[in-house]
């Protein structure tokens, strides 16, 4: 498993998160009060202390492919950890609080410490370590009240066009997100994510099946993720110890 692969699904990772399957029921409503719409999505919002969950990965680029499993730890608003394993072993640590992002992988012993900007520069977009939380948990990244709101194939369309276009689309069963997806078309960069359900949790709604495929100048990567066993509230460590003898990333 090659740095670049392992890499790739780190940092895919930082999309989305969280743990049956619950599909989209009812119907959207084209005359729906777009501030209405917007308040039910601010409502549709979870709250808990902390998050556990076991996901399964597959990642896809033009050169590869790879199936990983990965722990995932959630201390709502301090601390977002992953654990990277194949075959029973575990080949990567992540890492995030913030103002820090930390991972390494143990392939090819290198490692990262840097601050938050590398999420943002992944991501084509300036984001804060709650906003990445509201993008895992199937919440919008942004404010719909500026852009522009109809309803398109049975959801609420909120869209912002511009040197950077944006969509974010609202399914009308709970008003959690269906997709959200970035595009700078001057830069060939296009980041959509897809959550394909969802699943009731004690009470609460959050993903299950989500498809992520980010385009780079041509270059597709593409990422699904199953999120099973999640629990709320457990009583977590976070174990992480950077190694000293690793070489350093750069991006």
């Amino acid at each position: 498993m090659t740095t670049q692969r392992i890499c790739g699904i780190v940092l895919a990772l930082f999309l989305i998160s969280c743990g049956g399957t619950k599909k989209v029921t009812g119907n959207a409503v084209a005359s729906a009060a777009k501030m209405k719409i917007i308040k039910s999505h601010n409502t549709a919002a979870i709250e808990f202390k902390t998050l556990q969950s076991r996901m399964n990965v597959k990642y896809q680029d033009p050169n590869q492919s790879q199936s990983v499993t990965v722990d995932l730890r959630m201390d709502k608003g301090k601390q977002i950890w992953m654990s990277a394993r194949v075959l029973g072993f575990t080949v990567a640590k992540v890492s995030i609080t913030p103002d820090r992002v930390q991972f390494y992988e143990k392939i090819d012993k290198r490692s990262f410490d840097g601050d938050f900007e590398i999420i943002s520069n992944f991501l084509g977009e300036e984001l804060t370590y709650e906003q990445l939380e509201n993008l895992m948990l199937g919440q919008v990244i942004e404010p719909l009240n500026s852009m522009e709101y109809t309803v398109v194939n049975n959801r609420y369309e909120f869209r912002q066009a511009g040197v950077i276009e944006k969509l974010f689309a609202l399914r009308p069963s709970d008003f959690k997100v269906g997709q959200q997806s970035i595009a700078k078309k001057s830069e060939n960069t296009t980041l959509d994510v897809r959550y394909l359900t969802y699943q009731n949790v004690t009470g609460k709604t959050v993903p299950q099946d989500v498809s992520i495929n980010a385009n780079s100048n041509g270059k597709l990567v593409q990422v699904e993720l199953q999120l099973n066993n999640v629990e709320f509230d457990q009583e977590l460590s976070f174990p992480f110890d950077m190694p000293s003898n690793y070489k350093n990333m750069t991006f």
